[in-house]
Parts: C-alpha cells; sequence; structure tokens
C-alpha cells in the first residue's frame, strides 16, 4: 500500500492504493461512459482486458506520488490526485476518473475534488491547480465550478472523438479563491 495520507470525507475516503483495489476496477471495466468523459470512443468494442493489465495499472498507481483511491461503501469507484506537481512553481494539475457509473451524480466527485484542494493548498503549501475538462462533460464542469475552479482559457478543437471536434476546457483555482469559497 503506498504512504499517502488518508483524506475522510462524509461519504467516501482517500486512501492509497490496495492490491484487492485491482479486483474492483477489473469488476468496473472501461464502461463507454466513462471512456467518452475521458476523450474516448465509446463505439470502438474493445477487448474486456484481462487481470494483469489492471495489474499494470496498479503498479503506475503506486508510482505517482499523490493519487488516491476513491473509496465509497467499502469498494474503489476511482481514482483522483495531483499530476505535474511543481514544488518551485506551487502549481499542481488535477485528475479525477469515476468508473463506477452508477455512482456519478451523487456529489462523490466533488466531495473528493475539495478534499484533495485543501489537501493541496493547507499540506502542500500550492497556490494554484489547473485541470482540462472538455467541452460536452458537463457533469465534470459542473463538478469543478462548485469547487471553485474557474475558465482560463479553450484549446479550440483541441481533440478528436466520434468523428468531430471537440474543446478541452482549461480551469483552475487559486489558494485564496478556495479558502473563500
Amino acid at each position: 500500500m503506498s504512504d499517502i495520507p488518508i483524506l475522510k470525507g462524509q461519504s467516501i475516503i482517500l486512501r492509497g492504493i490496495k492490491p484487492s483495489d485491482i479486483d474492483d476496477r477489473l469488476n468496473f471495466g472501461r464502461p463507454n461512459e466513462f471512456k467518452y468523459m475521458c476523450g474516448g470512443n465509446r463505439t470502438e468494442t474493445e477487448e474486456f482486458p484481462p487481470r494483469e493489465e489492471w495489474g499494470k495499472w496498479y503498479q503506475s498507481i503506486l508510482k505517482k506520488e499523490y493519487t488516491w483511491i476513491i473509496e465509497y461503501n467499502g469498494k474503489c469507484i476511482g481514482n483522483a490526485g495531483l499530476d505535474h506537481l511543481s514544488k518551485e512553481d506551487c502549481n499542481a494539475t488535477y485528475v479525477i476518473g469515476i468508473w463506477d457509473i452508477e455512482n456519478l451524480s451523487k456529489g462523490i466527485g466533488t466531495e473528493a475534488t475539495k478534499l484533495i484542494l485543501e489537501y493541496a493548498f493547507d499540506i502542500l503549501n500550492l497556490h494554484r491547480i489547473d485541470l482540462k475538462v472538455l467541452d460536452y462533460n458537463k457533469r465534470g464542469r459542473r463538478c469543478y465550478e462548485k469547487c471553485g475552479f474557474k475558465v482560463d482559457g479553450i484549446l479550440r478543437e483541441n481533440a478528436f472523438i466520434e468523428g468531430a471536434y471537440c474543446s478541452d476546457i482549461v480551469m483552475s483555482i487559486l489558494e485564496n479563491e478556495f479558502h473563500n469559497l
């Protein structure tokens, strides 16, 4: 298990990855809705990855310094964290993925985001957190806006998904904005 601190919310726990998470990840697979929100193609059929592929996922999460597993009702339903963390510039990029589509629109993403922002600003002393979200991911955009992220700009037609160009919205939040919510 990784040494990342446990962050407890009202309905979720953010914790380091453990071997049993491989089975939860294997059970959820790659739902089309999840793939699409991450920029994948819902119409492409793919062979269901075997357990050893999820073992590679497990190993990749172990190597990341600030990636938490989202545990809800005793199950691993996603992960969230900080990538590209720069201690020199005091910033990072926020990433989140909830692959259990049965638990979308329940506030889990908002709760996870707020817990990680609090840790980033209060413990890591970061100044700025940014992210990119596809323009059609309205659920994600609402979550980020609720957590205080503001639009910095748009990377117009930055991704080609399902035969159409889609734009990425770049958003960020500053430490003082988070503390003044």
